[in-house]
């Protein structure tokens, strides 16, 4: 009798485990996954837009730069204005130690990069776009506010509801 009584109480534990883990695996594909995925254009390094030249067609920019237009600003009779998106190098130190070229190289902000083609379509004008809005990548970030009301609150209130359902 107390073999079974020991039984009954290990299957309970035990099933009140799987369902604890079960819940556990869906909050973290519900809070975390969501998190890693970032929207983002192609972009360019700032070494490659150092090598364009003035009066190269747009496909030999193109062939320079590796990637396609991003947009295109301006098209009229006189010149075609496209958008190209690079991106610059900083650094990353501790502010204690900063000097001129100390840290670790990451990748910095994207930049709008405008190039401006004549009818024939040669390079007229290469200038980085200072006015453009600063909206090319959309990222979904965690609210840790959340997270933790809902490992405080919503995660023991889901475990005690499983686990009276089960008894």
């Amino acid at each position: 009798m107390i073999c079974v009584e020991f039984y009954l109480k290990a299957m309970k534990t035990f099933h009140l485990s799987q369902i604890y883990k079960q819940v556990l695996k869906v909050a973290f594909i519900i809070l975390v996954l969501p998190s890693c995925f970032v929207q983002s254009p192609k972009y360019t390094t700032l070494d490659k837009v150092m090598s364009l030249q003035m009066g190269m067609t747009k496909l030999q920019v193109e062939e320079i730069l590796g990637i396609k237009p991003y947009d295109l600003k301006a098209l009229n009779d006189t010149s075609n204005v496209f958008i190209y998106v690079y991106r610059v190098t900083d650094r990353k130190t501790l502010s204690l130690l900063t000097k001129p070229v100390n840290g670790k190289k990451t990748l910095g902000k994207y930049v709008q990069l405008e190039v401006t083609y004549s009818k024939d379509w040669k390079v007229i004008s290469i200038e980085s776009c200072n006015l453009c809005p600063d909206n090319l990548v959309t990222t979904s970030k965690i609210d840790f506010g959340k997270v933790i009301v809902f490992m405080t609150v919503t995660l023991p209130v889901l475990l005690v509801y499983f686990g009276l359902k089960k008894l």
